[in-house]
């Protein structure tokens, strides 16, 4: 399934849709635009698709990443900035554009480029023939790996995970330079197909033959090509002489994950050097501390195993000065049956963390004391200082018979309390269920991909009680809105009241989004005229589905096992004040561009009963794509109740959270602040503080639901910024 390229129908131009991810992007023209196809090997890059059509200019609807390139050989140019003005002379030109999908133009002339916080416009000498590639960013499985339940045979399955890179240098480093490793399923034994093509990096991972080491080290097989072979000490080695032992004092596991951040800030930097020379914040922090003495230009050609003895010479305080946040730590039992999930867990390149955690209650969350599953926070005080208590018995959206109020939610001794993580969001492979976080399930991950799409992103919200209908109206009108919805369009369907046969309906057809408010207990969804079990819904064509409700956990889980690919969902007793909040928040996150990992952080952070929602599924879907390309959150130091005024000069904080378009080793450009070029941060976490007046704050951030954090208080960028102090 490939990109599809076409006329815009109610303006000059072209659209660009990926039917798999359900993106959409637009090229403006300065007339009319008819799009042939057009021989792929006309670009220096992969492409999957192509087209030709004539123009005098083409206009970006938002910004993007852009970089100029010599069409013949690739070779770079010049780097596209914000609030900058270039002038190219005629030459054969590849201009690379980082959208939602990867597309190139080509075009024989001398170019003018003006660049600013709304839109990039490229305009020629006289109307000339361009050319458009495009290949969608989805990569899945080629292969599949038949292990037994022998640890020797998962050695032998991560072995094979380097198949899936696109390259062995240093540019792997690049999210789209690293493509899916082989499915892995359980069996009889050991079966590996021939046309798995391993490469040969010379890397070889030293470890026991036990779950415990061979699943720590996954991601790291996955990134060197490396093959993982057993030994009593843990240890990386190449085939240059390095070694490297993985049992000092930080213990095996940190020092895995160490390694692996150490290598990927490392080739991030030095790939600087070849076909991206960026201007990139990380090097001149490591090229200022004086622990750092590396030449990046003879590193980009060096042998692996030479980089990887350089880079550990770089001090512990330097890397950490430099490294981005990790979008994700993935906690695995040691069990055979995890092993199936591995491959869709090191295509993101999640930090892996094996657990064997002690599964227990407590009061509050955390994972010494966590609060008891099933139950909610009655005896603490909601944010305004009302009582839960009373706030729950007077409405909660819970079962609406008391015989069945445990029901609909695992055991208390199914939950897992995961220890804190460096990283941004927590997820869990095992039996029970997390308290927090995700729970990835393989079904998620492995169902057919819908029917192709044309772009619009189709939403259902169904509210079956009238008592909730302030949820559905909010939520009604925050999805679809925002400035790039006449990129990515939005249709919105709204129901009330729906009968158990027209939710089974809607729950088949196929939505980017089912959200549902109501009743839900161990029996299932209530309806006017009954109860709709999830686990009796043979098929869901829903890709999102957000249960908003009490108890909704194990309906989520049928859901998934049905067709969704995520789930958000309830483990306790939710009130209905609580449940509007958490409802619109996840509904302006995941319109906005948050995946629903992403969301589910900052639902748990900011709001009242957030810590009562689990995604269950893949954590990293997306819903819509995000018009500042990736998701941010603010950070002001400031009442809440005070935004800056229009001349106001302020500092933000500017924190970026991954997609499945860009993740770990991707890079953005803020368009914050201004220093006088380009300036790119390695993706995700917090990039910078930067200083901007309240007016050009509003220009750039004022049109989306940007997350807002005002002294801990979470605001939106399209109210706060445009002078209201209430939410």
């Amino acid at each position: 399934m490939r990109p599809r390229i076409d006329a815009l129908g109610d303006r000059a131009g072209v659209e660009i849709v990926d039917p798999i991810e359900s993106h959409r992007f637009l090229l403006y023209t300065d007339r009319e635009a008819s799009p042939t196809p057009a021989d792929t090997a006309a670009f220096a890059y992969p492409v999957s698709v192509a087209s030709e059509f004539v123009a005098g200019a083409v206009e970006l609807p938002y910004t993007v990443t852009v970089v100029v390139r010599d069409a013949r050989d690739g070779s770079h140019v010049l780097d596209v900035g914000y609030r900058e003005d270039h002038e190219l002379p005629r030459d054969d030109y590849l201009v690379e554009v980082n959208a939602p999908m990867k597309l190139y133009l080509r075009v024989e002339a001398a170019l003018s480029v003006a660049a600013n916080t709304d839109r990039i416009a490229i305009t020629f000498d006289e109307a000339a023939g361009v050319l458009v590639g495009a290949r969608s960013h989805h990569t899945s499985p080629a292969a599949t790996v038949t292990v037994s339940d022998d640890p020797a045979d998962a050695m032998a399955a991560i072995s094979t995970f380097g198949s899936g890179l696109k390259t062995t240098t240093c540019e792997r480093s690049w999210p789209n330079l690293r493509g899916h490793p082989p499915r892995v399923e359980r069996g009889d034994e050991l079966s590996i197909p021939d046309d798995v093509g391993v490469p040969d990096t010379g890397v070889t991972l030293h470890v026991p033959a036990d779950f415990e080491h061979v699943y720590a080290v996954a991601p790291l097989a996955y990134y060197f090509g490396a093959n993982v072979v057993p030994a009593e000490t843990p240890r990386v080695t190449a085939d240059t002489g390095f070694s490297y032992r993985l049992d000092g004092e930080r213990g095996f596991e940190e020092e895995v994950v160490r390694f692996l951040k150490r290598a990927l800030v490392l080739d991030c930097v030095t790939r600087t050097e070849g076909f991206h020379p960026m201007d990139l914040h990380e090097r001149r922090v490591l090229e200022s501390h004086p622990g750092v003495d590396l030449d990046f230009e003879a590193l980009y050609d060096a042998p692996l195993g030479d980089q990887l003895a350089a880079y550990c010479s770089v001090p512990d305080e330097a890397l950490d000065a430099a490294a981005p946040t990790w979008h994700r730590a993935t906690h695995v039992r040691p069990d055979p049956d995890a092993v199936e999930l591995l491959p869709y867990v090191v295509d993101d390149l999640s930090l892996v963390r094996v657990e064997s955690p002690a599964v227990e209650a407590s009061a509050d969350g955390s994972s010494t004391d966590v609060e008891s599953p099933g139950t909610s926070s009655a005896d603490a005080e909601s944010p305004d200082g009302t009582d839960q208590t009373a706030a729950l018995e007077s409405f909660k959206r819970g079962p609406p018979t008391a015989d069945s109020r445990d029901a609909g939610v695992p055991e208390t001794d199914e939950y897992v309390p995961l220890p804190d993580s460096d990283a941004i969001e927590r997820a869990w492979i095992g039996e029970g269920t997390p308290v927090h976080g995700a729970k990835l399930l393989r079904a998620a991950f492995e169902h057919d991909r819908p029917a192709p799409t044309d772009g619009v992103i189709d939403v259902m919200v169904v509210c079956n009680d009238e008592g909730m209908r302030e949820e559905w109206d909010a939520v009604s009108d925050v999805y679809g809105a925002g400035g790039a919805r006449e990129v990515a369009p939005f249709d919105v369907d709204c129901r009330f009241d729906v009968p158990t046969d027209d939710l089974r309906e809607l729950l088949a057809a196929d939505h980017d989004v089912f959200h549902f408010v109501g009743h839900i207990d161990g029996r299932g969804l209530a309806c006017p005229d009954g109860i709709l079990d999830a686990e009796t819904v043979e098929q869901t064509g829903a890709t999102t589905v957000l249960l908003n409700a009490c108890r909704s956990h194990d309906q989520g889980i049928e859901l998934v096992e049905a067709g969704a690919r995520a789930a958000i969902v309830s483990w306790g007793d939710v009130d209905n004040g609580g449940a509007v909040e958490v409802g619109e928040t996840f509904a302006r996150l995941l319109n906005y561009g948050f995946d629903v990992g992403g969301a589910l952080e900052i639902v748990e952070e900011y709001t009242a009963i957030g810590r009562h929602y689990v995604v269950v599924g893949d954590p990293g879907v997306s819903v819509s794509q995000c018009v500042d390309a990736m998701p941010l959150r603010c950070e002001f130091d400031r009442d809440p109740n005070d935004p800056p005024d229009p001349d106001e000069s302020v500092e933000v904080a500017v924190n970026v959270y991954a997609t499945s378009d860009l993740g770990v080793g991707g890079v953005t450009e803020p368009y914050l602040g201004d220093d006088g070029g380009p300036n790119y941060y390695l993706v995700p976490g917090r990039l910078d503080t930067f200083t901007n007046t309240g007016r050009e704050l509003r220009e750039m951030l004022g049109d989306d639901s940007v997350a807002i954090d005002a002294n801990g208080t979470l605001r939106w960028a399209d109210a706060w910024l445009g002078g209201e102090s209430a939410e």
